[in-house]
């Protein structure tokens, strides 16, 4: 094909490869890895474009799996198996006739099983279960830099698969994901109200509650916190669904299509003090139930269904010190340049979670702090995530290296430490020649 631009879902990252592929099997995709006059380096698969940075850029060669969309479920062995082009949106579709769902069910439901298997994506934990979508995987099949064909399970090789699962394409193109898959969650939901600074104690927020979803409002001080109880049984009333569907409309709507209709000076203090009131309402009505996995939402790739965010976990152990500087630095960096971030951060709560090299929440519990905006390409937004990340590399924080902004080599070590030099020398060793590796990858390393 001939060379195009591709954007990210936002416009914050683009890539300008000379060559686009789009093989149609797996012959043509192992000829595109092994031709480098027809293909040039780097190559690098891309899904629906979802990452917030540079991760899929490429000057030389993309490659589009769409003809890569089988889905097979296998109830017996309670797994679904799925080409690298199905979205998770479809595949939560596709187990919903069967009762069942992926462990770990993200919100970002564009996100391709190609790129969940190898990058990193999440949902709040509940009652244990595991943080990322790249750990409910136990199967992959891929084309390694050799344009071999690699075959990897948890059965065969679990501690290969702890690397495959965070290493964003630069060991391969997954081309085939086998997810577990297990009786969909039914969760029953509920609100409640904290000051932030000082902030509420973990068992403040959860109460009794199986999971949690934090809405962080560090210029009001307030933090909303979504609690979640696991029910017995799948059933949920109309009245229930309606409430549900109030809910999820303002979390997609929230911070994009209505940012859109006020600049952005009206907007932040509309939200800040009026977030809470259609929250309330649903906790005076009851709460309402929902199955786990409709959290998963199909983004539109339009103005008025975009925001910018970032990624970083931090351990739970260092909650009361963070939350603090977190809210330190936001008045500071506002008084310093006149910016203010226009949407909330979102805090994810998520568990112990090693089956991936470069897991966010490697050696405890974690939480994040995913600051959001309106604006993807204001110079002061940029610098607020420069900063932001060597704030969280302070605190024992890790990135996404799909989904957090502005990283540089240096606060990529200082995260990452040893994890990441272990995977760097697998990489050279795997791909000397850099058939994989992009500039945004090679400026980190």
């Amino acid at each position: 094909m001939a060379p195009r631009t591709f954007r990210n879902w936002n416009g914050s990252a683009f890539s300008t490869p000379s060559v686009v592929a789009e093989p149609a099997n797996l012959d043509e995709l192992i000829e595109v890895v092994r031709d480098r006059d027809r293909f040039p380096s780097p190559v690098r698969a891309a899904g629906s474009f979802h990452s917030l940075n540079g991760c899929f850029s490429t000057t030389g060669t993309q490659v589009l799996l769409r003809h890569f969309d089988d889905i097979r479920v296998d109830l017996e062995a309670s797994t679904v198996t799925v080409g690298a082009a199905v979205t998770m949106i479809r595949v939560r579709d596709a187990l919903r006739p069967f009762g069942m769902q992926t462990e770990v069910t993200p919100e970002i439901g564009n996100a391709t099983a190609g790129s969940v298997a190898c990058c990193g994506t999440k949902d709040a934990s509940v009652r244990g279960s595991l943080a990322q979508v790249s750990s409910t995987v136990i199967a992959v099949k891929l084309v390694n830099a050799k344009g071999e064909v690699e075959e990897c399970s948890d059965n065969t090789d679990p501690e290969r698969m702890r690397v495959l699962r965070s290493s964003y394409g630069l060991l391969g193109i997954v081309f085939e994901v086998t997810f577990r898959i297990q009786p969909a969650v039914l969760l029953h939901t509920t609100y409640a109200s904290f000051q932030l600074n000082p902030p509420p104690t973990r068992a403040e927020m959860f109460g009794s509650a199986d999971g949690m979803l934090g809405i962080a409002l560090p210029y009001a001080n307030r933090i909303v916190v979504e609690r979640r109880w696991i029910r017995d049984g799948h059933r949920v009333s109309r009245f229930s669904s309606r409430k549900r569907w109030v809910r999820d409309r303002l979390w997609e709507n929230g911070a994009s299509r209505f940012a859109t209709l006020l600049p952005y000076d009206w907007y932040y203090p509309v939200l800040d003090r009026l977030l809470v009131l259609p929250l309330s309402v649903l906790n005076v009505l009851g709460g309402f139930d929902g199955v786990r996995s409709d959290s998963t939402i199909e983004f539109r790739h339009e103005r008025g269904h975009y925001f910018d965010f970032t990624f970083c976990a931090v351990p739970m152990s260092a909650w009361e010190t963070f939350v603090p500087a977190y809210v330190r630095f936001c008045h500071d960096f506002r008084r310093e340049t006149g910016f203010r971030v226009t949407l909330l951060s979102e805090v994810y709560v998520m568990s112990r979670d090693e089956r991936s090299l470069l897991s966010p929440t490697a050696t405890e519990e974690s939480f994040t702090m995913d600051v959001t905006d309106t604006r993807v390409d204001h110079r002061h937004w940029k610098e607020f995530n420069r900063r932001f990340n060597s704030l969280v590399a302070e605190h024992g924080g890790r990135p996404l290296l799909n989904q957090t902004k502005e990283l540089t080599r240096d606060v990529v070590h200082r995260m990452l430490g040893n994890d990441w030099r272990r995977f760097l020398a697998i990489r050279e060793e795997e791909d000397l020649e850099g058939r994989f590796l992009n500039r945004y990858f090679r400026e980190l390393m």
